[in-house]
Formats: C-alpha cells, structure tokens, sequence
C-alpha cells in the first residue's frame, strides 16, 4: 500500500480485533463485558475503514495542490461524515475523476463485489444502530471478516489513485 498511515492504521486494527477475540475467548460469551468489546470492535473497524477511504482520496488530491484546495479538500472529505458503503466511495470517486471510478469497477469486478458490499453495510448499519441506541446484532467474527473485505476496498482504492496515468 502506498498511503502508509493507513496501512499503519489497518495493520493496528487488524491486531486490535484479534486481542479482542482472544480476550472475549477468555472470558466467554455470557460475561458482562462481552457485548461491550463487540460494539466497540463494530466502531473501531468502522471507523478505520471509513478513515482509510477519505484520506487515501484526500492525501492523493492534497499532494502539490494550493492552500485553498487542500482547505476545501479538508473540509469536504477528511472532516466529513461519510459512512464506509460501496456506493458512497464509488461516488466519491466520481466526484473526482470518472478515470478512478471505472478503473475501481473494473478491479472490483475481479472480486466477491457483492460480497464486499454486503459486508460494509453491515458494517455501517451496526455502527449506526449502535449509535441511535440501538444494539449490534454483528458477531465479532463477522465484524472482523467485513473489515477484512474494508481493507480489500481501500487496496484497490490506494493502487487506483497512485497508478501511473491517474493524474
């Protein structure tokens, strides 16, 4: 991956998760801070995701531009709320270059795209319910597995944006 902060970032994730899997192991399923750690495990890959996907577009678009550029960029995609979905990166994309949106859809169709799909939704969809006072219905297995395809998006996100040509 090019955008090494977010790889940091995905590398800290991926560990996290699994400390968490190993401490819930531990404790087992019935004790109290079991749905606690899986909600947070639902925010924390969420979160990453969602960061991943804004800063490799914003950092590719910030790099040489002017002050004012990098303002709007800043304000627009790095400090917005953008929920991690598969549509909501493809248009982003689109926003900024058709040439990224199409290599996207032509590198995702080599993968399970439904799939990965399903999984960001119900990724965000958990998030969300949590976060409206709901509960998470998304086992810690299944949130590690949907981050897991979070992480094949943003590959294919970094390769596309720093592919030679994509300027």
């Amino acid at each position: 991956m090019n955008n090494a902060p977010v790889f940091e970032s995905l590398v800290d994730c991926r560990s996290e998760l699994q400390v968490i899997k190993s401490f819930l192991i531990g404790l087992g399923r019935e004790s109290n801070p079991y749905e606690y750690m899986n909600r947070y495990a639902v925010i924390r890959a969420s979160g990453t995701i969602e960061t991943g996907f804004k800063t490799i577009i914003a950092d590719r678009v910030d790099e040489g531009s002017h002050a004012q550029v990098r303002a709007f960029i800043k304000r627009k995609i790095r400090d917005s709320s953008a929920n991690p979905k598969l549509g909501v990166i493809e248009n982003m994309l689109s926003e900024f270059d058709d040439r990224w949106r199409t290599r996207f859809d032509e590198l995702m169709a080599f993968e399970d795209k439904l799939g990965v799909q399903s999984s960001l939704k119900k990724l965000v969809d958990a998030r969300n319910s949590f976060a409206h006072g709901g509960s998470t219905n998304l086992e810690l297995d299944e949130t590690i597995k949907c981050f897991e395809h979070g992480v094949l998006v943003l590959e294919i996100l970094d390769r596309i944006v720093n592919e030679t040509g994509a300027e």
